[in-house]
């Protein structure tokens, strides 16, 4: 073997070194390029669902108009409804009087009765 010289620059000495990339350029395009289709899947998924709901809009508002004899059946139904509940009402009203004024002959009662009974 030979003897180096501790004073001699040696071959590896005389090259220049840089630092490398552990990883690949490769690597990070394709980081990259899968980030990429994320957002693209992401917006294409947000457009989607607008899309839905303004298509949920328009059908609410270009459906077919209602027929005249569905909207005169609506109609005298909602009548017949409102006629009940009136009807409804006044018997509850007429109760309610009825009751009130049993109420006050029953209290009426309750007193004579007591003065009656007189003091113990």
């Amino acid at each position: 073997m030979r003897k180096v010289d501790s004073k001699r620059r040696s071959q590896l000495t005389r090259q220049s070194y840089s630092l490398t990339p552990k990883r690949g350029g490769g690597i990070w395009l394709g980081a990259i390029a899968a980030v990429c289709a994320i957002a693209a899947l992401a917006a294409a998924g947000f457009a989607l669902k607008r899309s839905h709901e303004e298509v949920r809009k328009l059908d609410t508002l270009c459906a077919p108009p209602v027929s005249e004899q569905k909207l005169r059946d609506q109609l005298a139904h909602a009548q017949f409804a409102f006629e009940q509940e009136a009807a409804s009402r006044a018997s509850l009203e007429q109760r309610v009087k009825d009751s009130a004024a049993d109420i006050q002959r029953l209290q009426t009662d309750l007193a004579f009765l007591k003065k009656q009974r007189g003091p113990n």
